[in-house]
């Protein structure tokens, strides 16, 4: 319920956006598209899903599954259509599933490898976010408010982390639940994915070369992310530097990372009008290049529906 609601008021804030700043000014800045410069950037999803395939590979290693590159990517691309059609991204879960029936590992070392890498991610757009509000040399209230809110968002992400580690505390929080609603015939295999989840999320502290690994991948991958969404900004005739840009996208990005919309709409918009404005971009160029975000998201999304399509036996 929460979920349909906050879905809901993100596209009322799309709309009130689109709106205010004006649609005719957004199709005006959308329409000085350079098509090549866009053209480049949609050459680089190509290493960019590469490198998110070959970073989930390499979390299943502890679990002793063989996996091909090609496979992970498809597999990355099926969860992230399921992630970006569902509100929250509730349906990045699905990918789990995949990786269980696909390698011949649990469900809780699907789960694990999923959770582990969102884990990544956000702490690299976390670290690059917090240097961004440092160096960007914004007035002093400015900064004060964009460093507290970053704080906050990382303390509640630091404390919903270390309550999930804590399998004492979750099992306590869950049993209630789980003696309620979930059937007699499940609860075995239920018990046994809470386990397999725990032993394999604790696994990685053993395994430091693919921790290791892993974190690397992802600052690679989100350093081509990077690119890709500054050649947008320069197709849009957005002119600014990219060491600005990257100093203010990490924050977009986590914008669009919290489970509040569908794919972030909304949200999205409203932090890279905010910090877009900061670098003198104006509302209609910074919200067309949010499009064209959302757009490289769909092109992926996509992707991953047609693959999940011509799978023989999808989930």
């Amino acid at each position: 319920m929460k979920k349909t609601v906050f879905s809901i008021l993100g596209l009322l804030l799309f709309l009130y956006i689109l709106y205010t700043v004006g649609i005719e000014a957004i199709i005006g800045s959308l329409l000085g598209l350079d098509l090549l410069i866009f053209s480049s950037a949609l050459v680089l999803l190509i290493p960019s899903l590469f490198l998110k395939g070959l970073k989930q590979k390499i979390l299943l290693k502890p679990f002793e599954s063989a996996s091909s590159l090609v496979e992970n990517t498809k597999i990355w691309l099926i969860g992230f259509f399921f992630g970006t059609a569902s509100p929250a991204k509730s349906g990045d879960t699905v990918r789990a599933l995949y990786l269980k029936d696909s390698f011949s590992i649990s469900l809780g070392q699907g789960l694990a490898t999923v959770f582990l890498e969102r884990i990544f991610d956000l702490v690299f757009l976390f670290a690059f976010a917090f240097m961004g509000v440092v160096m960007l040399g914004l007035p002093a209230g400015i900064t004060n408010t964009i460093f507290v809110s970053l704080v906050a968002f990382f303390a509640i992400f630091v404390v919903v982390i270390l309550v999930m580690l804590n399998k004492s505390l979750v099992r306590i929080v869950i049993r209630p639940f789980f003696n309620f609603f979930a059937p007699e015939k499940f609860k075995a295999s239920l018990k046994e994915g809470f386990n397999d989840f725990y032993e394999a999320v604790f696994s990685y502290s053993v395994h430091k070369k693919v921790s290791f690994s892993a974190g690397l991948l992802t600052a690679i991958s989100w350093l081509i992310v990077f690119g890709q969404f500054y050649l947008l900004a320069i197709a849009l005739s957005i002119n600014i530097s990219f060491a600005s840009f990257i100093l203010v996208l990490p924050i977009i990005l986590l914008v669009e990372a919290l489970p509040i919309s569908f794919g972030g709409l909304g949200a999205r918009e409203a932090a890279a009008i905010l910090m877009l404005s900061f670098l003198g971009v104006g509302a209609a160029a910074a919200t067309s290049f949010s499009l064209t975000v959302l757009l490289f998201n769909i092109i992926q999304a996509a992707i991953g529906f047609l693959l999940f399509n011509s799978m023989k036996k999808p989930i």
